[in-house]
């Protein structure tokens, strides 16, 4: 069990939360009650922390339960059977059309900021906004960073979804990644490395009600994505009622290199090698997306990003999804164990040669290759290829076949490898054109 789970059970245990949220559909609550009666006093902001549906505590998750802070060391849980607190919009991202983006500076110039370098929030922002393109998206001829950091919140007030309560927030610690101002308009971001299935409205739905308070210009929010190589920007549009939340638009962009990377494919099947058994000691791939892989890679590091635990705080997942995704990378080689306890995660001489790619097409290309030295996954290659590319056309009882053939994975689970396979097979489609000739 996770330490937020523990610090969570302990908590609604002690102070019978359950019951007093049945009654009343929320309950308030203090940082110093989650301290005190968390097990081994757990910080709240941690606890707190809940930034996807994914990330929820298990009590979360299965009792539908949401948390907002409203004041300055004092929080409010309440039911929430429609998950109105999150946006879910994966599927929106896969159906984004990823465009190359060739900016007016030469960005090669740039020497203390540059792409293939960027491992944060901040750096990513700074980057985009540096090659105009925020001013692109936001179609802003004269657009200023003027907000960045930590701020106290005005007063403004909502009502809880699921009753007739109104929650009045006052003080509340709001952080903005950026914030841009034009003559007439004011876009909020909220930033993130690596892709986010869903995400809690509280990032954008704060600043966006604190600031439409402090000014009288119309106030955008932003939901930014930066993950190998690709930047992604969502223009989102508050609604009356809380929860009401739509998308205006949605653009993704590459900087100066195509999206899709041209590769010769017999040239690419005569030059992998490829493995006589799959790898041993490490679990068959559980991890669905590939620039998460690669994220992980190229973020990684000796203090705060090597553990289980700090990789799924980074990506705002659980615990079990920070274990998948580090597995993911040891069974392609590019992590592995250091040995220790407790297990901490540490680059391979492939890992190293990802990290030092110049641009994502190197990147990409490195990845396929550790994909397709795998005696499973180049077997379903050779299928699809059969098959002229055509992804729906190959089954995954298919799939679970060839699992079945060159690896101990049980039977009852070689649906769900199968479908992680697919997700793989989909994301070279994704990103690479194959030329027959």
């Amino acid at each position: 069990m996770g330490k937020n789970n523990k610090a969570w059970k302990s908590v609604f245990e002690k102070l019978n939360l359950l019951e007093k949220i049945n009654n009343n559909g929320f309950v308030y609550i203090t940082a110093d009650e989650l301290k005190k009666y968390s097990d081994n006093h757990r910080e709240p902001r941690l606890m707190a922390k809940q930034d996807t549906l994914s990330s929820r505590p298990t009590i979360f998750k299965k009792h539908d339960l949401s948390i907002f802070p409203v004041a300055n060391g004092r929080y409010i849980i309440f039911k929430d059977d429609d998950q109105q607190s999150y946006y879910s919009y994966a599927s929106s991202l896969d159906n984004i059309l990823i465009t190359e983006y060739v900016p007016k500076a030469d960005v090669q110039n740039f020497k203390t900021l540059q792409s293939n370098a960027i491992s944060s929030e901040s750096q990513a922002i700074d980057y985009a906004h540096l090659i105009s393109l925020i001013k692109t998206f936001t179609n802003e001829s004269e657009l200023f960073l003027t907000i960045r950091g930590r701020l106290r919140s005005n007063e403004f007030n909502f009502r809880l979804p699921n009753c007739d309560h109104h929650v009045n927030v006052s003080g509340v610690q709001i952080e903005v990644d950026a914030g841009f101002e034009s003559p007439d308009k004011i876009y909020i971001l909220e930033a993130k490395i690596g892709k986010r299935d869903d995400f809690h409205i509280r990032q954008l739905y704060y600043p966006y009600q604190d600031w439409s308070i402090r000014t009288g210009k119309e106030v955008i929010p932003i939901f930014f994505i930066y993950t190998n190589g690709i930047f992604y920007l969502t223009e989102f549009k508050f609604g009356d009622k809380f929860g009401e939340l739509e998308i205006v638009r949605s653009r993704g962009f590459v900087v100066n290199e195509p999206a899709k990377q041209i590769v010769n494919l017999s040239e690419l099947v005569e030059t992998v090698q490829v493995a006589n058994k799959e790898p041993h000691g490490v679990p068959y791939p559980q991890a669905n997306d590939l620039d998460k892989v690669i994220d992980i890679v190229i973020n990684l590091d000796d203090e705060t990003l090597n553990t289980k635990e700090s990789i799924s705080l980074f990506f705002d997942f659980d615990e079990r999804q920070g274990d998948y995704y580090a597995n993911a990378a040891i069974y392609l080689g590019l992590l592995k164990h250091d040995g220790g306890r407790p297990r901490k995660f540490e680059l391979t001489s492939t890992g190293e040669k990802l990290r030092r790619c110049n641009n994502r097409n190197q990147r990409n290309l490195l990845l396929l290759k550790q994909i397709l030295i795998k005696p499973t996954f180049n077997t379903v290659f050779q299928d699809l290829i059969r098959l002229d590319c055509y992804l729906d056309r190959l089954s995954n009882s298919r799939i679970a076949e060839i699992i079945d053939a060159n690896t101990t994975v049980s039977k009852s689970t070689r649906g769900r490898r199968a479908s992680t396979v697919k997700r793989w097979l989909q994301w070279i489609c994704d990103n690479v054109e194959f030329q027959t000739r």
